[in-house]
C-alpha cells in the first residue's frame, strides 16, 4: 500500500508540529507571568511573590530549552544518530531540573535573608490578583503540555508541564499566605512560604532528574 508511507509521514509531521505549537504557547505564558510576578513582587516588597517570579522565570527558560529540544527530537536518523534525535529531550529536562535548583537556592537565601532582617509587606491586594491569575493561566497550559506530551510521547513537554503544575501549587500557597498576612498582620509568614516553595521546587527538579535518567538508561524504554 504506497499510501501508507505517506500517511505515517503525514502523522508524524502534524505531531511535530503540535509539539513545536504547545512549546511556543509554554514560552508566551510563561514570559507574561515572570514579568507580571516581578514587577508586582518588587512593589510589594514580598519575597514570596519575587520567589514565584524567579520559579516562572525558570519555567521560562525550561520552555525554551523543551522548544529547542522539540525542534531538535524531531530531527531523522543519520550517520552519528542512528536512533534518531530523541533523548535530546531527556537532556533538555535534566537541564531544567538543574536551573530549577539554582532559582530554589536563590529563593531560599533571600528569604533568610528577610527573616534576619524583616520588612513589611505592602500592596496585597495586587499580590493576590497576580498569584490567582498565575494559577489559573498555568493550569490550563500545564494541561495542555500534559496532554500533548503523552500523546506525542515527548518528555521535554512532560517536563514542562510538570514544572507549571508545581507553579499552580506554589501560587495558591503564596495566594493563601498574602491572606494571612492581611489578617495577622506577622510579616515572617511571608519569607516562611518562599522557603516553602523552594523546598516544593527542590522536590519537582529531583523527581525530573531520576525519570531522566532512567530514560537515558533504558530502563523504560518506548
Amino acid at each position: 500500500n504506497k499510501s501508507e508511507p505517506a500517511g505515517c509521514l503525514c502523522r508524524g509531521v502534524s505531531r511535530v508540529h503540535k509539539k513545536v505549537r504547545v512549546a511556543l504557547l509554554s514560552v508566551a505564558s510563561n514570559t507574561v507571568l515572570t514579568v507580571g510576578k516581578l514587577v508586582a513582587g518588587f512593589n510589594m516588597n514580598s519575597v514570596s511573590v519575587l520567589s514565584e517570579g524567579f520559579h516562572s522565570g525558570t519555567d521560562l527558560l525550561a520552555a525554551l530549552i523543551a522548544f529547542l529540544s522539540v525542534r531538535q527530537s524531531s530531527k531523522p536518523a543519520d550517520e552519528r544518530h542512528h536512533f534518531g534525535h530523541g533523548k535530546f529531550e531527556n537532556m533538555a529536562s535534566i537541564t531544567e531540573a538543574f536551573l530549577i535548583l539554582i532559582a530554589a537556592g536563590v529563593i531560599i537565601w533571600h528569604a533568610v535573608e528577610k527573616i534576619l532582617h524583616p520588612t513589611p509587606v505592602e500592596a496585597l491586594g495586587l499580590g493576590a490578583v497576580v498569584m490567582g491569575l498565575s494559577a489559573l493561566i498555568n493550569f490550563g497550559v500545564s494541561h495542555i503540555l500534559m496532554k500533548t506530551g503523552h500523546e506525542t510521547d515527548s518528555p521535554a513537554l512532560v517536563a514542562d508541564a510538570w514544572h507549571l503544575r508545581t507553579d499552580v501549587y506554589t501560587s495558591l500557597g503564596v495566594f493563601a499566605g498574602i491572606g494571612l498576612i492581611k489578617v495577622t498582620g506577622w510579616p515572617l509568614i511571608d519569607p516562611l512560604i518562599g522557603i516553602a516553595v523552594a523546598l516544593l521546587i527542590v522536590k519537582a527538579a529531583g523527581d525530573l532528574i531520576v525519570d531522566s535518567l532512567r530514560s537515558l538508561l533504558d530502563v523504560r524504554p518506548p
